[in-house]
């Protein structure tokens, strides 16, 4: 994305947040585990932990993950994934914007769960393939170099 690191945790790649309420992801990974579905939630957890009330005023947390670099994933890594979205509150969640290859196999199986997620969440969830797009739709912008990720 070229944006400044904010974070990186080695078991996913890049995130960023850029307030009020949006959290960015970037998958450096080819294959996504169970820890790799651990990372993303875990971060989700702190960024909401300690930016509740402006995600709260935002409507619930946006996401973009910008996961063209996966060519696939553990069954267990989705289970893990759709489990700890369940796991929060109806609202937690206002949208999240999924940006993957075009592989027909690896949408489906997204699509598939980005549904079960949909249904959990009570947050929308929207396919991508060009995160330029995504961003540019939401006027996001990277966040000022040397600000740190909340709850790092």
């Amino acid at each position: 994305m070229g944006w400044p690191v904010q974070l990186a945790d080695p078991r996913l790649g890049y995130l960023w947040f850029v307030a009020p309420n949006v959290l960015v992801t970037q998958a450096h990974i080819a294959h996504a585990s169970v820890e790799a579905a651990h990372a993303v939630h875990d971060w989700i957890d702190r960024v909401h932990a300690s930016r509740r009330a402006d995600i709260d005023r935002g409507g619930g947390l946006v996401c973009v993950h910008d996961w063209r670099l996966l060519g696939g994933y553990e069954a267990s890594a989705r289970r893990v994934y759709q489990e700890r979205m369940r796991a929060r509150p109806k609202g937690y969640l206002k949208t999240a914007y999924t940006i993957v290859p075009s592989t027909p196999l690896l949408r489906m199986a997204v699509e598939a769960g980005n549904l079960a997620a949909q249904l959990g969440s009570g947050g929308r969830v929207v396919l991508a393939t060009d995160p330029a797009s995504v961003l540019a739709k939401l006027d996001l912008h990277a966040p000022p170099a040397g600000e740190r990720f909340p709850g790092s």
